[in-house]
């Protein structure tokens, strides 16, 4: 695709790789970031930029009408920027990174991997821009480019990769946007050969970090009521967290069941609550409630959580307790005591016919809510209610 654009801006051939750009702390690459290059971000819109879950790779070739701009690939950039969204009239530049002939990398879109500035069919695609009028990659390109897709890829699990042209679609009146079509030709032919020992990935393998800013909850909970846990947690990570596919999760440390868990209320008997479909900015503060069942023992109690997106990998720095202290307040309460079996059968009417709705083990304590015919009506949960023989209860 050629498009007539004066000399003192480049002229856009684009071809689209899917590539995720982020921070310093995932790549092992540099790259000439956003502030280094100085680019006047009030003029990008980027109110309406939705930010979707990496899932493949654009890769791109830039040409240019202008010598001067060809041999200077960072102003080349800065009017790549600028005509983007003066005269293309888009939110932001449309590449996540740009890559010039002599392998240096420069971040493109403000939004970083994942954030989609208004392009049509282009969701989840992380873009890649190749600066050079020649259809084939520069031996310091083609290792750069290898590099930079395989750090990507294996960041956030990425297998698909694609070389397009990426076409301009403008409306009078709105916001240009952009969608792509498969390319073929030497310049795909030159990036199919750069790649040709790339495999792609299937899993993530970032590593996410959180801080933990507040934790709210009463000290005190009567036996047999919730306790309301609240929890503040800010994204300390330079990318997006993105919980469409896979939601962040708030376990029992090392996922051991908890005995406050509340049957179909929690997520499992080890994960009381999650964020899903939610993107978490970097910087971002997101909040999450959930609660505990005081229904055990008396006295102190105490819950040690993480905070997880996939098993056995916490988030660093996502360690929290909570403490609190159970009271019997003005409740009868009953502990099981069944010398001879070790446990209790509840049930849902006073036989033992009548249909078993769980079991206790010697020591557990419920609330006593009634007596008839040598039976006892229990609660055993919020909003649980059974029968136990009165045989194996003593009151307390």
């Amino acid at each position: 695709m050629s498009m007539s654009i004066p000399k003192k801006f480049p002229k856009f051939i684009i071809i689209v790789a899917t590539l995720t750009f982020f921070p310093l702390n995932i790549f092992a690459l540099s790259y000439y970031s956003i502030e280094s290059q100085k680019f006047d971000t009030t003029l990008s819109d980027k109110t309406d930029t939705i930010y979707t879950n990496p899932t493949k790779i654009y890769i791109t070739q830039v040409t240019t009408a202008s010598e001067e701009l060809s041999r200077d690939p960072d102003t080349w950039v800065k009017a790549l920027y600028y005509y983007s969204i003066t005269r293309l009239y888009l939110s932001d530049i449309p590449y996540t990174y740009l890559l010039d002939e002599s392998g240096l990398i420069y971040q493109g879109a403000e939004g970083g991997i994942g954030a989609n500035p208004q392009l049509k069919e282009v969701d989840g695609a992380v873009t890649i821009g190749y600066l050079s009028n020649s259809t084939s990659l520069t031996n310091r390109a083609s290792d750069s480019l290898y590099e930079i897709v395989e750090e990507i890829s294996f960041n956030w699990g990425i297998s698909e990769l694609s070389v397009v042209d990426l076409l301009i679609n403008q409306q009078e009146g709105q916001l240009s946007t952009m969608s792509t079509r498969e390319s073929s030709g030497d310049f795909a032919d030159s990036v199919k050969k750069a790649l040709v020992d790339w495999k792609g990935y299937d899993e993530e393998n970032l590593e996410y970090k959180v801080r933990i800013e507040e934790i709210e909850y009463e000290e005190e909970i009567p036996i047999g009521e919730r306790l309301k846990v609240r929890i503040k947690m800010r994204n300390m990570n330079d990318f997006v967290w993105f919980t469409d596919k896979d939601p962040i999760y708030i376990s029992v440390n090392d996922g051991e069941e908890s005995e406050f868990a509340i049957n179909q209320e929690w997520d499992s008997f080890s994960k009381p609550a999650n964020i899903s479909d939610k993107n978490v900015l970097p910087g971002e503060t997101v909040e999450v409630e959930f609660n505990l069942e005081a229904k055990v023992l008396l006295g102190e109690a105490s819950e040690s959580f993480e905070i997880l997106k996939f098993e056995g990998k916490p988030f660093e720095n996502s360690d929290f307790e909570v403490k609190f202290n159970i009271t019997r307040g003005d409740k009868q309460l009953v502990e099981v005591n069944s010398v001879k079996y070790g446990f209790v059968n509840i049930r849902d009417c006073r036989w033992y016919s009548c249909e078993i709705l769980d079991s206790a083990d010697n020591g557990e304590i419920f609330i006593l809510e009634g007596e008839e015919s040598g039976w006892s009506r229990i609660r055993f949960g919020a909003d649980q209610f059974g029968w136990v023989n009165s045989a194996y209860l003593k009151k307390i």
